[in-house]
């Protein structure tokens, strides 16, 4: 007889091109990627942080330059990397949904192009302080991962685009996210926030099964809708 077939367990990731907890978290979840390999499905999704075209207040940039601190302190090489540059360089991003747009419009061309692009923009951000909200910014860099950039720029400028990305934030605030990096793991589980790999691992393994509870003690959010 053969065997059945599983599944892949489904998990969603919310992020942020321009948060510093994402990147983080990216670099934590690409290990878990490669562990899990085809027995997981993943799912990148984006949620603005930054909605409304508005500049930053000054508590908004204060605020902002400290959660890069707090990121600052975590123990991958790349934390001491990270740079406060894009909210205290005099122009910061005013909105999420230029970047994120270009990460949708990367992803009609496939994931890697979308995974490529999205590296790019996160070390140019948060690194080196570029904002990557800025059209002549976000073109430079598709074309320096070699994109078709007159399919890009298509997609780039729809507003279609920026709706499918307004409408998800919606649908995602919906079922609780609150915030980035949120994981949505098999359409059960929430968790919220930078996480270690092993709690990551034992959530997912949990989920499919493997183990009865996390044994890390980290907090989840059982998803209701």
């Amino acid at each position: 007889m053969r065997a059945l077939l599983l599944k892949p367990l489904q998990i969603t990731v919310y992020q942020d091109v321009l948060c510093a907890w994402c990147y983080l978290a990216d670099l934590r979840l690409d290990i878990l990627r490669k562990e899990f390999g085809d027995t997981v499905r993943w799912r990148v999704r984006p949620y603005p942080l930054r909605v409304v075209d508005t500049l930053p207040t000054e508590r908004e940039l204060r605020g902002l330059s400290e959660e890069v601190e707090r990121a600052q302190a975590e123990p991958e090489p790349v934390a001491r990397l990270l740079s406060k540059d894009l909210w205290l360089s005099g122009d910061p991003p005013r909105s999420s949904l230029p970047g994120l747009a270009a990460l949708e419009a990367a992803r009609l061309q496939g994931p890697q192009a979308r995974a490529y692009l999205a590296k790019a923009m996160q070390r140019a951000a948060l690194e080196q302080g570029v904002n990557v909200a800025r059209t002549d910014v976000v073109f430079e860099l598709a074309s320096r991962v070699g994109l078709a950039m007159n399919d890009f720029s298509a997609a780039f400028h729809s507003e279609e685009t920026r709706r499918l990305i307004l409408d998800e934030h919606r649908l995602a605030s919906s079922r609780g996210v609150r915030g980035v990096p949120t994981l949505v793991i098999n359409g059960r589980w929430m968790i919220c926030g930078l996480r270690d790999v092993a709690e990551y691992r034992e959530h997912i393994l949990t989920c499919m099964g493997k183990l009865s509870e996390p044994r890390s003690g980290g907090s989840s959010e059982r998803l209701v809708h």
